[in-house]
């Protein structure tokens, strides 16, 4: 089995992901100690003169983005640990962990059996009511209480697995115990009604308690949470995932295949991840853009129907992280590099822009031609701190733990980031250049290292056999290895419609920038979430009404590019290349009969411009 090196044996270098990675913590360093604890100080009445953060984190789910900057934060500290230069921020950073978890501490002790929430109290009386609510025991609102308690739970754990904070443990397992113990005591009607509202990913985080503690009662409850039936039920036929909320359902298969890491049956392991290998592999097929970024408006639909699919709403920022976390689990217990794929062309095209030119935090990322990205506040103080952004805190806490791995006293290199590692206590340097083409890997000499080859590279047939996806390099006496590449321009298409079409240099997708026309004026598209109002493309405009779960699509005539006569979509597609034009280490689409050239540039690097990945192409 591979396991991923921890955060704080891996330094990034690379200038792009080093920047995502100050701006994340710029935002975490923002964020208050008291304010972060005043929503549960509300909950067990412990007096505090601080309101909670705005948004999401003032109402009935609050807690679920605080739960996200505890894992955040304690990914922080675990990264800084391992980098000197950083004494200061890791010293604030451990003040502040230790005056969070001492502060939940006093909430459960207030309470009395370990319980946590944030959320707006209802009944002063019963901290518990939304619990009550779900399973039909009283009356009242009620949001999604155990995707919450959820990302509180796996927050305190990850303040103690990564952070190491005293008392951490204490707390993650009294609010384990109240967990357990309620759900154990559920009959099968009313698991069925609690486990029909979004839950997170309960069932991952009680296994991974477990697996620190090995009290079984955790790998009870997590069993609970587990859900088979659904999971056949939703890959049993063509278009059963249609509307289903994807980020509901992502964490369940997760959930899932984490039981395999800890449960002691061989049949159930296969099981799990078997099941798992199908949704990844039908999600990937039926429902995934080239950014790596999938769905609308948070739900699956129709199998294929991706060009008919595309709004101002696809690819939820949290669907990526989830699905990323189920490509690095399948990779860690199958070995297969195709999971890597996807975590690579996800990293560098829906995550790495993710994040805002000043910063902030995505929520959608438009696949339809003249939308763009709108970000949230950079600012903890006026953030509306929607889902997207508690995972966004993560991802660019944790993406170093994508890069390398470990297995059988092997050292493993999966993605092509620049940074360097401390593998079984020698030192590695991993030096990636995209521009010149030029890979370096530093260590002791002698030592073998295997690295990843993509799928991307030009004459990959002869740095590797057929069904190989590692070289496996052994250094030189000068603990060196260096590897000339370049990168293949590649025709990206989707299965609805032959005639769309869009391009891939290496593992960049590439978009035309159309402009920040009308940018900022927006769209309610769910609570406190909005999108870009207004499409624009060549001067083309539409503004189309949008309400939660719906999206109006428009095609506009300027979003097609016609091709010169006598040349067709079939012959450009065989020699879609001769309308690329290279210049100054520039692309451009060249050669179209209503278009002058168009330049192409990644799409991570689109900021606040609107944007094209995918053209429609005709015949003249």
């Amino acid at each position: 089995m591979k396991n991923f090196l921890a955060l704080d044996k891996v330094i990034v270098t690379d200038s792009k992901w080093k920047e995502c990675a100050d701006k994340n913590a710029l935002f975490l360093s923002y964020m208050e100690p008291e304010r972060v604890l005043s929503g549960f100080y509300r909950t067990c009445k412990i007096p505090t003169d601080s309101m909670p953060y705005g948004g999401w984190e003032d109402s009935l789910i609050a807690g679920h983005g605080v739960g996200h900057y505890f894992s955040a934060l304690g990914m922080r500290i675990r990264s800084l640990r391992g980098d000197s230069s950083y004494e200061a921020e890791l010293s604030a950073s451990l003040e502040k962990a230790n005056a969070i978890v001492s502060g939940l501490k006093m909430c459960q002790e207030r309470i009395g059996n370990g319980f946590l929430s944030a959320a707006t109290v209802q009944d002063e009386d019963n901290p518990y009511i939304q619990f009550d609510i779900l399973e039909g025991k009283a009356e009242g609102q009620q949001w999604v209480p155990w995707y919450a308690l959820h990302k509180v739970l796996q927050g305190v754990l990850d303040l103690w697995f990564y952070g190491e904070i005293e008392g951490a443990k204490e707390v993650t397992c009294n609010l384990a115990d109240w967990v357990s113990d309620r759900v154990l005591s559920w009959d099968e009607a009313t698991r069925q009604k609690v486990l029909s509202v979004e839950y997170g990913g309960m069932n991952e985080t009680l296994y991974l308690i477990y697996s620190l503690t090995q009290n079984r009662k955790y790998l009870e409850a997590a069993k609970v949470f587990d859900e088979p039936e659904l999971y056949s039920e939703l890959l049993g036929f063509k278009n059963r995932m249609k509307g289903v909320h994807a980020n509901a359902t992502i964490p369940k298969f997760a959930g899932f295949l984490t039981g395999a890491f800890v449960i002691d049956d061989a049949d159930e392991v296969s099981k799990r991840i078997a099941t798992s290998e199908k949704f990844w592999d039908t999600v990937l097929k039926n429902q995934t853009y080239a950014t790596g970024g999938l769905g609308d408006m948070e739900h699956f639909f129709e199998d294929g129907l991706l060009d008919g699919s595309r709004t101002q709403c696809n690819a939820e920022s949290c669907c990526c992280y989830n699905m990323i976390k189920l490509s690095q689990l399948l990779f860690m217990l199958t070995g297969k590099a195709k999971y890597l794929d996807y975590v690579e062309r996800t990293l560098w095209n829906a995550k790495l822009g993710s994040i805002g030119p000043d910063g902030g935090y995505t929520y959608f990322n438009p696949m339809a031609t003249g939308y763009y990205r709108l970000y949230s506040s950079a600012r903890p103080s006026t953030n509306p701190f929607w889902c997207c952004v508690g995972t966004g805190l993560e991802d660019f806490a944790k993406f170093a733990d994508k890069i390398y791995f470990a297995d059988d006293g092997e050292l493993y290199i999966a993605q092509w980031i620049s940074s360097e590692c401390i593998f079984e206590g020698d030192s590695y340097r991993l030096r990636v250049d995209f521009e010149s083409g030029k890979l370096s890997v530093e260590g002791p000499s002698d030592s073998v290292v295997n690295l990843r080859i993509p799928r991307w590279i030009q004459r990959r047939e002869e740095i590797l056999s057929e069904n190989e996806d590692f070289l496996c390099i052994t250094l030189s006496s000068e603990g060196t290895f260096e590897l000339d590449f370049s990168m293949k321009m590649e025709l990206l298409g989707l299965p609805d419609n032959a005639s769309v079409k869009g391009f891939r240099y290496g593992p960049f997708v590439l978009c035309v920038p159309l402009g920040e026309e009308k940018w900022g004026i927006t769209e309610n598209a769910g609570i406190e979430v909005v999108a870009p109002a207004w499409k624009i493309v060549f001067g083309d405009t539409y503004k189309g009404p949008i309400t939660y779960g719906k999206t109006t699509r428009r095609v506009l005539e300027s979003e097609t590019l016609i091709l010169p006569q006598g040349e067709t979509v079939e012959s450009f597609t065989k020699e879609f290349d001769k309308h690329i034009r290279c210049e100054n280490g520039k692309f451009f689409l060249t050669g179209f009969a209503n278009r002058e050239d168009l330049p192409l540039i990644p799409y991570c690097q689109t900021g606040n411009q609107r944007y094209g990945i995918y053209w429609y192409i005709e015949r003249g």
